[in-house]
């Protein structure tokens, strides 16, 4: 019987220091996430919206920061997020002032405010500037002043261009001599889309053109270092499908091609100047490595037979180029 009341002790003992250290858990979790909530605040002083507008932008940004799993509150917060729009016209724009940074953004209509909080509070978050190609925007949060009119999806700047050089190849002892070539570019902000065609590299001897390689269709894309800059370098790297005749003089003196066609690689190092306007001047200096040999028949007179000789054809070119297209953003 006095086996039974101790063990009887005991258990009590144990679910009573069970019920206690809960109790402490869950304080402990209440005081987290109170410690870890936000507050959305709208200044009212510089604020240009209605009343009733500022209870829905309030309550818009504060579901824009739950979607990124940032916890969020009334009151008893340790962190507050500051906003308040400036309207002019019809386009509003907002600003955002916060412990993590503050951004300022413009939307043409209240409609895109939801769009540009997303945006805003992403950017903030990921310390990451909002641009065409990044990640603050996705399908669902492209505003109408990103898409323009009811297209949901960022619109890229095109333009059309024309470059004439100097390029040379390592094949056959080193040929070289003018080229050319024409293009189309689609860029944003950082990234651009590169769609090249007609790039011809002619080999000059003794005045005369005698051979020729040729980029036929290229395909590339292209990474600008200053995305908002009027001038800025880029690095470019895609494909091209290509040929090559060059010429080349055998043991007996006699004028050859070394020929070949394939894929190759294409890497380009440019600077692009007045990016804000209609009109752009592109210097580039490229590379074109074939993932195939240049191939050239001679006859051997000793065996009495045609044999192949085989050659690497990387070229390499430095040009001036002009383009044309619609204005930036």
């Amino acid at each position: 019987m006095f086996t039974d009341f101790k063990r009887s002790s005991g258990g009590s003992r144990t679910r009573r220091y069970s019920l206690a250290l809960g109790t402490v858990l869950a304080g402990l979790g209440t005081s987290a996430a109170a410690w870890a909530s936000t507050c959305v605040t709208v200044d009212e002083q510089r604020d240009g919206l209605a009343a009733e507008e500022r209870q829905a932008a309030q309550t818009l940004f504060e579901e824009a920061l739950a979607e990124e799993k940032v916890a969020v509150a009334r009151d008893g917060c340790t962190e507050t997020w500051s906003i308040y729009h400036v309207r002019l016209g019809n386009s509003v724009t907002v600003v955002v002032q916060s412990p993590r940074g503050a951004r300022r953004e413009r939307v043409r209509k209240l409609e895109d405010l939801p769009g540009i909080y997303s945006q805003m509070v992403r950017s903030i978050l990921t310390g990451k500037e909002i641009t065409s190609d990044g990640d603050a925007i996705d399908r669902r949060n492209v505003t109408e002043t990103q898409a323009q009119a009811s297209k949901r999806r960022v619109s890229a700047e095109a333009i059309w261009y024309a470059k004439l050089g100097y390029g040379a190849t390592s094949a056959s002892d080193f040929q070289s001599g003018p080229q050319f070539g024409f293009g189309r570019r689609w860029e944003l902000d950082r990234i651009g889309i590169d769609f090249s065609f007609l790039n011809f590299q002619l080999y000059q001897q003794t005045g005369d053109f005698e051979g020729l390689s040729v980029g036929w269709i290229e395909l590339g894309a292209d990474y600008f270092f200053d995305p908002y800059a009027n001038n800025t370098p880029y690095l470019g790297a895609g494909l091209s499908f290509g040929s090559h005749g060059i010429p080349s003089k055998d043991a007996n003196g006699y004028v050859d091609e070394y020929e070949g066609s394939g894929l190759g690689a294409k890497v380009t190092l440019g600077y692009e100047l007045f990016r804000a306007s209609s009109i752009r001047l592109l210097l580039e200096l490229d590379a074109r490595l074939p993932f195939y040999r240049v191939t050239r028949e001679t006859y051997n007179d000793a065996l009495m037979t045609y044999e192949d000789d085989h050659d690497y054809a990387p070229t390499f070119g430095l040009s001036l180029g002009i383009g044309w297209g619609r204005a930036s953003r």
